[in-house]
């Protein structure tokens, strides 16, 4: 009897966007309001890219992105050295703001009195998702790119809200405003989880990996949906 075919391992590399112009500037961004990247921000890609490419077992099979200008741009210089092609996904986007949507964070503070952020489960402001909204759509992309990808390399450039929930997902921790949160991401960090196949749980291999930005500014404690 010939032994049977080892199961191919599934990677997820999730990679937060570089620093974007909302980021520096404080305001609350979504598809119409994103800016891009800042210098610093393509700086801080363009050294993950270097480092990526030193890590020929993280090699992407497929790379993918959300569609908001900070991730494009950022998984297009990720991309450009392994020559491959960035395939966009709108359900890789950040959590939707809703009518606060370009506001900065003194005027949803003067709007609201609030600053935004500071609770995690209702929506941002009207029209937009709530936690468990934002946790829903998660699960879907999860499912559908893990699914259509199955035994592959995914290098996934998203967002630190985006992140924060997968890891939830996947690690099984609980949910709600008075459960453990895993940090935001640093810009251009890697989260990267193993499954070694279909019926096995997901492995987490390491969690806001941003060693290849020393030497650069301090990190900071920035707002978890900018």
């Amino acid at each position: 009897m010939l032994p049977a075919e080892r199961p191919t391992a599934t990677r997820l590399l999730f990679i937060r966007h570089g620093e974007s112009q909302s980021n520096a500037g404080r305001w609350i961004s979504g598809h119409n309001t994103c800016g891009g990247l800042t210098d610093l921000g393509r700086e801080q890609a363009s050294l993950l890219s270097q480092r990526l490419v030193r890590a020929a077992a993280r090699a992407p099979d497929v790379v993918l992105s959300s569609t908001m200008p900070r991730a494009v741009e950022t998984a297009e210089i990720m991309a450009s050295p392994v020559g491959m092609p960035v395939h966009q996904m709108f359900d890789l986007s950040e959590r939707t703001p809703g009518e606060c949507e370009g506001s900065t964070f003194d005027e949803y503070h003067a709007r609201y009195g609030k600053f935004p952020f500071v609770d995690w489960e209702p929506a941002l402001s009207p029209g937009g998702e709530s936690n468990a909204d934002f946790l829903g759509r998660i699960t879907r992309v999860l499912a559908d790119v893990t699914g259509t990808h199955d035994g592959r390399s995914i290098w996934i450039v998203c967002h630190g809200g985006m992140i924060m929930g997968a890891t939830a997902l996947l690690m099984g921790t609980p949910g709600g405003a008075a459960a453990p949160q895993w940090q935001n991401p640093a810009n251009t960090s890697v989260t990267e989880f193993l499954r070694p196949g279909p019926a096995q749980p997901w492995a987490l291999q390491r969690y806001n990996d941003h060693a290849h930005l020393e030497g650069q500014q301090p990190l900071g404690d920035g707002p978890l949906l900018v």
